[in-house]
């Protein structure tokens, strides 16, 4: 039992746990005292992230030993992967011809999809590269995204998601097969 309290990594763990705690705490006596939209609020705010960051990194640590044995075992080399994501915002500039095709927004993004010949929307080749599955997602918004959006926003990630004024009209997926049998019995599914 001694050895638990001597371990650094548990007592790290420990402090920044106690840390969280006190943040939260100070967190929901200024939510309840109506004292939670100032300076003082944001850097609370702020502090209590930084601290949920600390606690899991202090956790990482802790179990660090354990997870170390299971990657050992594990025989197989992960792949080194990584995500581009890519947004162009589309104005319609001539709507009677866009209503007289009939096929509205759907039928603007097949057209994109079928002039990229089958590649990712738009193509990144690059020789070392292996193109992964896709997804395109649809939206209608009333404003173009910016890239001094993202100097603004005060997370940037949270323009990769939906924003409140937009709506998802539809999400395409691009799915990539190990083989021609795994597409075929992906399409055969999709029918049935």
């Amino acid at each position: 039992m001694s050895s638990n309290l001597t371990d650094p990594s548990r007592t790290a763990a420990v402090d920044a746990g106690e840390e969280l705690l006190r943040l939260v705490r100070l967190h929901v006596d200024q939510v309840a005292a109506g004292t939670d939209d100032g300076d003082d609020a944001e850097d609370t705010d702020r502090a209590l992230w930084e601290a949920v960051a600390a606690y899991g990194d202090a956790l990482d640590d802790l179990y660090a030993d354990d997870e170390d044995d299971e990657e050992e075992d594990d025989d197989e080399p992960d792949e080194l992967t990584f995500t581009v994501r890519t947004r162009y915002d589309y104005t319609v500039v001539d709507e009677k011809a866009f209503l007289a095709g009939g096929q509205g927004i759907a039928g603007a993004v097949d057209a994109l999809l079928k002039r990229a010949g089958g590649k990712p929307v738009p193509a990144l080749e690059v020789a070392s590269l292996e193109t992964g599955s896709g997804l395109v997602t649809v939206h209608l918004n009333s404003e173009p995204l910016t890239a001094e959006d993202f100097a603004e926003a005060e997370e940037p990630t949270d323009l990769l998601l939906v924003d409140p004024d937009e709506s998802l009209q539809f999400v395409l997926d691009e799915p990539v097969y190990g083989s021609r049998a795994e597409a075929e019995a992906a399409a055969r599914s999709d029918v049935e």
